[in-house]
């Protein structure tokens, strides 16, 4: 199979992932206004209760399924093979997490009050049967995946605007929101006959169990210390606080599509080297934090500085209380994408995911701990503080495995290029603080802060002459003549 171009892949699989983040900060000014924090934290409570079963019933073929199928693409007999089985081991799993699902929303009083949003929550789980992007992410088809993103993002955010009418149409919005992101995998199946044979002759379903056990658990540890948050704060806190920390997370998650795009693609391309050209692989090694960082720490700054407007324009007044809460969340748009590459671009394409996992074990621990006592007293901020502590640990920690016990030591995160992104980004910070104190509408300060920020970001590294900078400035020399 033809190898496709990487930076092809990054510019659609930034498409589709800053997709699949910006539907919601496009309909959200709208969704807070109509329904209110308290109506939409009740669909944020239930949609963070149902994935939990949702992640049990991928056991882990999200991340192994890429990986499997990157190493079989060039031999159509053990593709058709490895697609087939863990095809069914996803479905199966689907099956017996919705009846589990069902039961219990059905016996347990917390849920009686809501019973409907819970049960059109429970479609997530029977349209997880057909959720196999891992299968074009292994194949590097990342524009096909982008064209039908971009089709159901559409018709997703027209009938948000035309069926979310009143507060009491949370449960119509819970609905949109499964629809925008989990129906598209019934195109997929069918379209993945181009590529592929499904068949149940042959298949060997016990011997991925092991693996698939160490990328499951990988999943749902982590899932511990980045979504638990919501979950304790429907418990211990209120509605409004899980649609604050909500909110939250959905623009810093916006934040860091760029970054995670590049790691994502980077996956079936470092498993691919691992096997048939080491050097390769440790060129990609070496250049794939500077691209993260060269995206991250601006946008970091940014947000901080701006967190006020940002949550005005996108929830109103009534969001303006997450102000503290944003800020003190942002340094996980740096973290957040640093972690995913050190365990997805270096520990599981080098087959050491066992230690990835007993670092996200520990980082699970802290997270919990940490919650138990702050999510009590400091709410939402709490919740803030302990996303941000458990980053670090997760970063720290895998960078200490990879050097320390798989004694690979040419990784090098923290070097000269971090330094001239951290300075760019605090001249850009300074100059966005300027802005705000000359302006006072929040739009217009948002506009100008992000157009002059930007702008001061980039010719500071240009006149730093940063690495990754001059880099995109040659490509888009060359397009240019080429045009």
């Amino acid at each position: 199979m033809k190898e496709k171009s990487l930076v092809k892949n990054v510019i659609f699989n930034s498409i589709y992932t800053g997709l699949n983040i910006l539907f919601p900060l496009i309909t959200a000014p709208y969704v807070s206004r109509v329904l209110g924090a308290s109506n939409l934290g009740l669909v944020n409570f239930a949609a963070s209760f149902v994935n939990w079963f949702v992640i049990i019933a991928a056991f882990g073929t999200a991340t192994y399924g890429v990986r499997e199928i990157a190493k079989n693409k060039n031999d159509q007999s053990a593709l058709n093979k490895v697609f087939s089985e863990i095809m069914i081991i996803n479905t199966i799993m689907s099956l017996l997490m919705f009846f589990i699902y069902i039961v219990i929303i059905l016996y347990m009083t917390r849920f009686q009050s809501d019973l409907t949003l819970y049960g059109i929550m429970s479609l997530t789980l029977l349209l997880n049967m057909f959720s196999i992007d891992w299968f074009y992410q292994g194949l590097e088809e990342y524009g096909y995946i982008t064209i039908r993103n971009v089709m159901f993002k559409v018709i997703s955010i027209i009938s948000i605007f035309i069926f979310i009418r009143n507060s009491q149409d949370y449960t119509i919005y819970g609905l949109i929101s499964i629809l925008a992101t989990s129906l598209s995998g019934i195109l997929n199946v069918i379209y993945s006959r181009k590529f592929v044979k499904f068949s149940f002759k042959n298949v060997a379903l016990l011997k991925h169990i092991p693996r698939l056990s160490i990328f499951f658990s990988l999943t749902l540890i982590v899932s511990l210390y980045t979504n638990l948050d919501q979950t304790l704060l429907g418990l211990l806190s209120t509605s409004a606080a899980v649609a604050y920390m909500n909110r939250s997370k959905t623009i810093t998650a916006a934040a860091k599509a760029l970054a995670t795009s590049i790691s994502n693609v980077t996956l079936p391309r470092a498993s691919y080297y691992m096997n048939t050209d080491k050097k390769k692989f440790a060129d990609l090694i070496n250049v794939v934090p500077n691209f993260i960082l060269w995206i991250t720490i601006p946008l970091t700054i940014g947000i901080m500085f701006l967190s006020s407007n940002i949550m005005y324009i996108l929830g109103g007044n009534q969001f303006i209380g997450a102000t503290s809460l944003l800020q003190i969340i942002s340094p996980i748009i740096i973290l957040g994408p640093l972690s995913s590459f050190l365990q997805n671009q270096f520990l599981v394409p080098t087959g050491n995911e066992r230690y990835g996992l007993v670092a996200a074990i520990l980082t699970s621990i802290l997270s919990v701990l940490l919650n138990i006592v702050l999510i009590p007293r400091y709410s939402f901020n709490g919740a803030a503080v302990t996303s941000v502590v458990s980053e670090l640990f997760a970063v720290l920690s895998r960078i200490f495995i990879i050097k320390e016990l798989i004694q690979y030591k040419d990784i090098n995160i923290v070097n000269k290029n971090f330094y001239k992104y951290c300075f760019s980004a605090l001249v850009m910070g300074l100059i966005i603080f300027l802005i705000k104190s000359i302006i006072i509408n929040p739009f217009v300060e948002l506009l100008l802060s992000a157009l002059f920020g930007a702008s001061v970001y980039f010719i500071m590294l240009f006149l730093l002459k940063e690495e990754v900078t001059f880099l995109l400035v040659g490509k888009l020399k060359e397009k240019v003549k080429f045009l």
